[in-house]
């Protein structure tokens, strides 16, 4: 059995600043989400729970988190955990978009699907398509390890539909920054244990 503890990046600037952040804008994190980070760190630590290895986005900000976190663990990374593309909308103010595109964000601002062919970004089904192989390989290379996964928020989201074909995706609202999902992995099967638990309340 693989047990993945997929955290989210802290606070980046591009998150303070309510810019939409795909995978082509990488900003560092704030004062703010390396505290995130440490704190996590140091929760996971206090609950006993320590990786075999960390497998993150090579994003700056998801980088910048998995060195906050565990430090002394031999990390990889992986471009499948590489957040979702937005296109043309990434780097732009969120408000603006959302204000522009309405037909493609539900009342909470979730992102709906089909807007690939408006922004030239991913589709749903390219990132899910990535995931499902990135989780096969993990099962298989991994059988029996503790893993931290830093990876970013709609890209969590979309996992959860990867391994777990959760159906209503768009009403899930995206994980925050530095919430924890724990989902254990077999060859034939996976189990989500919690989604977005916050170690970091206090921030």
């Amino acid at each position: 059995m693989t047990t993945l503890y997929i955290v989210r990046h802290g606070q980046s600037q591009a998150n303070a600043a309510g810019i939409l952040q795909g995978s082509q804008v990488d900003t560092p994190l704030t004062i703010k989400g390396q505290q995130q980070a440490q704190l996590v760190g140091q929760q996971l630590a206090a609950r006993k729970i320590s990786f075999d290895l960390v497998v993150a986005s090579p994003l700056l900000r998801a980088a910048q988190t998995a060195a906050i976190i565990a430090p002394r663990t031999t990390t990889i990374f992986d471009w499948r955990l590489k957040e979702f593309d937005y296109g043309n909308w990434d780097g732009q103010l969120e408000k603006d978009i959302w204000q522009k595109f309405p037909a493609y964000f539900d009342e909470q601002h979730n992102l709906l699907p089909g807007a690939a062919h408006i922004n030239h970004g991913e589709t749903f089904s390219q990132v899910t398509a990535r995931l499902r192989q990135l989780f096969t390989q993990l099962a298989t290379d991994f059988p029996q390890a503790n893993l931290l996964l830093a990876s970013h928020g709609f890209t969590i989201k979309l996992m959860l539909n990867a391994i777990l074909a959760i159906k209503n995706l768009s009403s899930l609202n995206e994980p925050s920054n530095a919430g924890i999902t724990k989902i254990e992995l077999t060859s034939q099967t996976a189990t989500l244990y919690y989604f977005n638990q916050s170690l970091t309340a206090e921030l």
